[in-house]
């Protein structure tokens, strides 16, 4: 067996995670580049205080995929015990979605890319989360939908750093004055 067999065969590759996750990843590197290399930018945001790099990987890295999968699992039980699960893995990511409407920067691309592609992260989180949680558990379901949300987070922002035209050099070589 070759190296991608072993790992497609491990027990935590069991309900699809590692596939999920390397999709999932892949998909993520692939959207990001193409919007950073097809949209405009032809918007002005030199009155927008950017955040802070800090606080960009804080609330993307640790925040972000902890408490959006946990309204993510508490909107799917809400609508599980109202409904059963008819419309279940449509309505919470749904839902979900809506909730990232609101932008504090300017959108370089359009609105219908950004609905699509976040229903589809939400989707695979939710659909995650229910196939691990009987067999692991609701607690460690939600930690494996977590990493999901991590690593396509990771890979967003890596690709952005990468790609980001925006950046100033004197940011990057730290110039001394005068020189």
């Amino acid at each position: 067996m070759n190296i991608i067999q072993k790992i497609r065969a491990t027990h935590l590759n069991r309900h699809g995670f590692i596939d999920a996750l390397v999709g999932i990843v892949v998909f993520q590197v692939v959207y990001i580049t193409l919007l950073f290399k097809l949209s405009t930018t032809d918007i002005d945001v030199s009155g927008l205080t950017p955040p802070s790099i800090g606080f960009i990987l804080l609330t993307s890295l640790v925040v972000a995929p902890l408490v959006e999968n946990l309204a993510l699992v508490c909107l799917a039980a809400i609508h599980e015990k109202l409904f059963n699960r008819t419309g279940l893995f449509v309505v919470a990511p749904m839902l979900l979605t809506a909730f990232h409407f609101y932008s504090p920067r300017p959108m370089h691309f359009p609105i219908l890319l950004r609905v699509l592609s976040l229903f589809f992260f939400f989707y695979v989180y939710l659909k995650q989360y229910d196939l691990h949680k009987l067999e692991t558990g609701k607690f460690k379901a939600l930690l494996l939908s977590s990493v999901i949300h991590f690593a396509t987070n990771a890979s967003a922002i890596l690709i952005s750093f990468f790609l980001e035209p925006d950046i100033d050099a004197e940011t990057i070589f730290s110039a001394q004055p005068g020189e």
